[in-house]
């Protein structure tokens, strides 16, 4: 079979699948390894770090709840797997965790997929996802290209196609001459500006100029408010884009409520053609909560004003607070095993960072606007309650889905902070 893909963005897309597959009932069933290696994924991403560490069974177990896992009948098979892959290695009452740089997560992620030999289809629909992302394609030439690839004959080429819709690999509109295309929301994350700036030159002239008005300021300041962006476009042009994927919407939840705030795709590409969907967003969120911190949180639950020294603290592996903001502001962070954050007294928390790169990424995209031309290796997206990633936002705009159920997050926040006592 003549495929090939890059280890990092093949296991970018893996885990992006497996994130699909959490909303469609029984489609885990067919596509049965993409599931379990980018749960496998998933998990690996919450519990490693920069460092070799060592986890209790509590934090584990918090872990994996906060990465929709169940811990009695789902956690034992992926923590198997891991310690297969020589990753981990368990212990009575905690696992030992390997060093690991946000690639090698996607690398043995692929790895994993690799080795579970996968049917065709499941291979398929990793290549269509990309091959999507590169440009929209006519559905008739992109089923032609999948077959003639994968060997799979025309009634099976044309079922894939309608699940892989259904699911949410891919998403289709239909064109002017009635043909329908095929895309998926990494559309606009590659360095190439030009198809970005084809939509926006095909609408009328008001639109455009306020498009434009958009993405030079999000180039400048790196994240804006949806607030800002909504006054600019107003309602109906806020929603066209962002159900293309003009830009990305990250809605972050804390106890005054729900926050949403833009970022342009390509802020957080790696790759130099196309950065895989969905690899960027624990940076995403990391940028979000700072840009929250800096603009909506209260002085006296401790606003950001130096955002440059508090990164470079963190990023140096330092301990930054204490403040209240800190225990509130930053749940998802400390849910995904971003960062580590303690009580010291009452409500005031102080937090360190355990993935730099992370860090490091958010840094360059608060101070110069743009890390398209950042060099740091990619981290696979994850789903909690406190965090809406770039692409679950446009779901919601392009199928008017029901906003999940929030989940009781106290108790997982105390285990990581506490160890469960």
């Amino acid at each position: 079979m003549d495929y090939e893909m890059d280890k990092k963005t093949q296991g970018a897309w893996i885990v992006h699948h497996a994130e699909k597959l959490k909303s469609v009932t029984n489609a885990d069933n067919e596509f049965e390894q993409i599931n379990f290696a980018g749960k496998c994924g998933v998990l690996l991403s919450s519990l490693s770090s920069d460092n070799q560490s060592v986890l209790d069974n509590n934090r584990v177990n918090a872990l994996a709840r906060a990465a929709n896992i169940n811990a009695r009948t789902e956690l034992p098979a992926f923590l198997g797997e891991l310690e297969r892959q020589r990753i981990i290695s368990i212990g009575k009452n905690a696992i030992e965790v390997l060093g690991l740089h946000a690639g090698s997560v996607l690398e043995h992620t692929s790895r994993i997929f690799e080795e579970s030999s996968p049917e065709s289809k499941e291979i398929a629909v990793i290549q269509l996802a990309e091959n999507c992302s590169q440009l929209p394609m006519d559905e008739k030439n992109a089923k032609e290209i999948i077959s003639d690839l994968f060997k799979i004959d025309s009634s099976d080429i044309n079922n894939l196609f309608h699940n892989a819709e259904c699911i949410g690999f891919i998403d289709s509109e239909e064109a002017y001459n009635k043909n329908k295309l095929l895309f998926n929301g990494n559309l606009f994350r590659g360095t190439d500006t030009k198809k970005a700036y084809a939509i926006i030159s095909a609408m009328n002239q008001n639109d455009n100029l306020k498009l434009k008005e958009v993405n030079d300021m999000l180039a400048k300041e790196g994240c804006l408010s949806a607030a800002i962006v909504k006054r600019i476009l107003g309602n109906d042009l806020y929603v066209k884009a962002q159900s293309i994927a003009l830009f990305d919407v990250n809605a972050i939840g804390n106890e005054s409520g729900r926050h949403e705030f833009v970022t342009r795709p390509s802020a957080f590409n790696k790759y130099s053609n196309s950065t895989v969907e969905d690899a960027f967003d624990l940076a995403k969120a990391f940028v979000t909560s700072l840009t929250y911190g800096m603009t909506s949180s209260a002085y006296n639950r401790g606003r950001i004003q130096m955002i440059t020294a508090l990164l470079s603290k963190l990023n140096r592996g330092e301990w930054v607070g204490p403040a209240t903001a800190i225990g509130q502001d930053y749940q998802i962070l400390e849910m995904k095993g971003v960062v580590k954050v303690e009580k010291v007294v009452g409500n005031r928390c102080r937090m360190k960072l355990l993935k730099r790169d992370v860090g490091q990424l958010a840094l360059q995209v608060i101070n110069e606007g743009d890390a398209s031309q950042n060099s740091l290796e990619s981290l696979p997206s994850v789903s909690v309650t406190t965090y809406q990633a770039p692409e679950q936002t446009r779901q919601l705009i392009r199928k008017n889905q029901t906003t999940p159920m929030k989940r009781n997050v106290g108790e997982i926040l105390n285990q990581l902070r506490t160890g469960g006592i």
